[in-house]
């Protein structure tokens, strides 16, 4: 039997069960959280920017901050609170109105992070008359004599420039404001084919892929004066001040990236998709983020919970989780140990260890949908699709968190949410990525499955998913707050 039957065969009843729903799709409709999720995508091009407009979400939904530096003493059941930190990283929780220490937290966790290409340092560079921008890729760049696939979709794309910019203020304080250049400015562009061999690649990061800005003589402009001058090209620095309304003199430094400027969009002959770019993962950042969003502005079923409802979204992912914005870092354990210890009234670390044992995090993350142009290279049997649910992702070698109780937990949870629960699992001759997951889990103790929204083209420049599948997610992760509280003791995780 081929691979193209095996995958008729074994996956047609569940192209079946969706086709009506499909078809029937109004042609001016989209399906729930749809297309706030392309609004999302679009506001929010760069990790702080993804942070900025959760926090305004949050507070819009009358989450109270707390800052690292200031005391949490505030916290109560029936509260809602959020905190940051490096402006990449955010955790949310909604303490149940009848929260009482050591019941657990429903944790869904996730990465904002997402490939791109970060100005350098020293970003001035010009050549054969062409202005260009020093940049190195983020994620997925070896060698500088090796080309790597992760990054071969960002040849020939329209880019534009945000961040992070530090500016002095008036009174000589640094504060931060966020840009977003969303008009094109920049491309990086292929060797046309007939230049023969050296178009075929391998590509030399440094040398081949230089983003290009300008014509050096274009458009003579006086250097600006002091470091950043000297680090940064002057029509870079009056460009992002321009866009800031500040004085090129008061940008102090900068974190900047650049990102495809191609609008989000629905695809597909009844609009089935959506094609879009940093899938990976501000999907499942999208899906937690509005879960905890929609689970907590109930107010009966928020005032009677008694757990607590926790979205945390890291920062650094797609280069292994370190740094303090990180899910390897203290992150996750300083607030899980702080609002315990308010809440219970002391410190305590047997209060806070029940506390994690009580608990459940799922550790969401993108998956790869059945692209079936390759399905030779899929395991059949677990292969998800676009439109039909989340699925929990299995790896016997620990690159995720599932196993068969939490598994159980999950698909008790999608039966009470009226969800459908998929399966992900590589073949054995395949490579498995990792997720937050192992490592949260790990530090904490807290039981833990790995679960993902399905999508094609993980790690290109633009992907693609289900234009059902920001809301499938926030179904269920809305399901896993309402719902943990009466199943938390169905299955044994002792």
């Amino acid at each position: 039997m081929s691979p193209e039957d095996s995958v008729d065969m074994t996956l047609q009843a569940e192209r079946e069960d969706r086709e009506d729903d499909v078809h029937s799709l109004d042609e001016d409709a989209a399906p729930p959280y749809a297309e706030e999720f392309i609004d999302f995508i679009d506001s929010a091009p760069t990790t702080y920017h993804a942070c900025a407009y959760f926090a305004a979400a949050l507070k819009a939904h009358g989450f109270v901050e707390l800052l690292e530096r200031s005391s949490w003493s505030s916290i109560k059941p029936g509260g809602k609170y959020y905190t940051t930190r490096n402006s990449s990283a955010i955790v949310a929780f909604a303490v149940g109105g009848q929260y009482e220490p050591p019941n657990g937290i429903a944790v869904v966790s996730a990465h904002i992070d997402a490939l791109c290409w970060k100005l350098k340092p020293v970003s001035k560079d010009s050549k054969g008359g062409y202005d260009r921008l020093a940049a190195a890729p983020y994620s997925g760049g070896g060698p500088s004599n090796k080309w790597d696939a992760s990054h071969h979709t960002w040849w020939d794309r329209d880019l534009g420039l945000g961040g992070r910019v530090l500016v002095k203020g008036k009174d000589g304080k640094i504060v931060q404001k966020l840009v977003n250049m969303g008009r094109p400015i920049a491309r990086i562009p292929t060797l046309a084919r007939h230049f023969g061999e050296p178009a075929l690649g391998p590509f030399n990061f440094e040398t081949n892929m230089v983003p290009i800005v300008g014509l050096t003589s274009e458009k003579e402009v006086a250097d600006v004066p002091g470091v950043m001058g000297k680090q940064h090209s002057a029509r870079i620095l009056k460009a992002v001040a321009k866009e800031l309304g500040v004085s090129v003199l008061d940008i102090v430094d900068f974190d900047l990236e650049l990102f495809d400027t191609t609008a989000s969009t629905f695809l597909g002959l009844d609009k089935e998709f959506i094609s879009a770019p940093r899938l990976d993962d501000k999907l499942c950042s999208f899906a937690a983020m509005y879960a905890l969003l929609a689970a907590s502005s109930d107010a009966a079923f928020f005032e009677s919970n008694s757990t607590i409802s926790m979205a945390a979204l890291f920062d650094t992912e797609e280069i292994g989780s370190s740094l303090r914005q990180g899910a390897k870092s203290n992150f996750l354990q300083t607030v899980t140990e702080r609002l315990v210890e308010v809440l219970a009234g002391k410190p305590s670390k047997e209060v806070w260890g029940q506390v994690m044992a009580n608990s459940f995090m799922a550790s969401a993350d993108v998956t790869h949908a059945l692209n079936p142009n390759f399905s030779e290279v899929y395991l059949l049997t677990s292969a998800p699709l676009l439109n039909v649910g989340i699925a929990c992702k299995v790896d016997p070698n620990a690159h995720f968190t599932s196993n068969s109780t939490s598994i159980a937990l999950v698909r008790a949870i999608a039966e009470k949410c009226d969800s459908q629960v998929q399966l992900f699992h590589i073949r054995n001759d395949g490579r498995s990525g990792g997720t937050v997951g192992p490592m949260l889990s790990e530090t904490l103790g807290m039981p833990c499955v790995d679960i993902g929204i399905p999508q094609f083209s993980m790690h290109s420049i633009r992907g693609m998913t289900g234009s059902k599948d920001p809301g499938l997610g926030v179904k269920w992760m809305e399901g896993l707050f309402r719902e943990y509280e009466g199943l938390q003791e169905y299955v044994p995780f002792e």
